[in-house]
């Protein structure tokens, strides 16, 4: 996910209602006949401690003790093959990474990007998916050089914004949050926006930027960040290398069967957005 907490205020834009507490979601009881793919510990014998926030596409906890977005998926399914029941609990932004650290969970999901400073305190899936980046605009924009000489905004924290900031100086408005990015747009004070494809798309479909279009950005060498978008992982207990290894077995796995690209396109992404490539950190 979020390079710093990028996207703390995130929620609010994205879903009407946290639900909040600690529920049993997603995989089945675990059951007496079911062999488990790896051996290795969690903090509950038989359960998977999973932490997360409310973050659409990715993380969706719902009514009924239920989890979805792609996060939400992919970690089911890992639980299900590994023979765990999930107990999830939802908690705000910054307090998924410390539910980790402070061995409250054993997983934290929500679209959290591989950084160099993450991995001094957390072990770091192998990555899930692409975090790409999206230009909305009326006109339809897939380019860098579509946008020079007009008013652009985008929300404060991501990879591409010191670039950004290098190519349109003073015709780049940063926002704290996407709610003020989008009533800019809306009113016509920016001209388009640059925000998290899937984050945009997620929007849209609740609702948000009527009449817009939302492209990813053609690669560019001067915006790093269209050449090697954020990788996402599942921040876990660094100490339990064996459960690092599990997580690595079955993501790749996902990967190598097409199940991870269909879970991007099941929630209206770009199955592109599998093809992670090499393992890197964002420095």
């Amino acid at each position: 996910m979020i390079h710093s907490f990028k996207r703390i205020t995130r929620w609010a834009f994205l879903c009407s209602s946290l639900v909040g507490g600690a529920a049993l979601a997603g995989a089945p009881l675990a059951l007496a006949d079911c062999k488990p793919a790896h051996q290795f510990e969690t903090l509950t014998p038989g359960v998977l401690a999973v932490a997360a926030w409310v973050f659409p596409p990715y993380s969706i906890p719902g009514p009924g003790n239920q989890l979805s977005g792609v996060d939400g998926e992919i970690i089911k399914r890992i639980a299900a093959r590994e023979c765990l029941e999930i107990k999830l609990t939802v908690v705000d932004p910054a307090a998924v990474i410390q539910s980790v650290i402070a061995r409250r969970a054993d997983v934290g999901i929500g679209d959290w990007y591989r950084t160099a400073e993450r991995s001094k305190a957390l072990g770091l899936s192998a990555p899930l998916y692409l975090d790409m980046m999206g230009i909305i605009s009326r006109e339809g924009y897939s380019s860098i050089s579509e946008l020079e000489g007009k008013r652009v905004g985008t929300v404060q924290g991501y990879l591409w914004v010191d670039d950004l900031k290098k190519l349109f100086g003073d015709n780049l408005v940063l926002y704290p949050n996407p709610v003020a990015m989008a009533q800019d747009l809306a009113s016509k004070r920016i001209a388009l926006g640059v925000d998290s494809f899937a984050v945009g798309v997620a929007s849209q479909q609740k609702g948000a930027y009527p009449g817009q279009h939302i492209k990813i950005s053609a690669p560019d060498p001067r915006v790093r960040a269209t050449l090697q978008p954020g990788q996402s992982s599942f921040p876990h207990t660094k100490a339990n290398t064996a459960l690092g290894v599990a997580l690595n077995d079955n993501i790749q796995a996902l990967h190598a069967s097409g199940e991870m690209a269909e879970i991007l396109g099941s929630f209206g992404l770009d199955k592109q957005a599998a093809n992670v490539g090499a393992p890197r950190l964002v420095e």
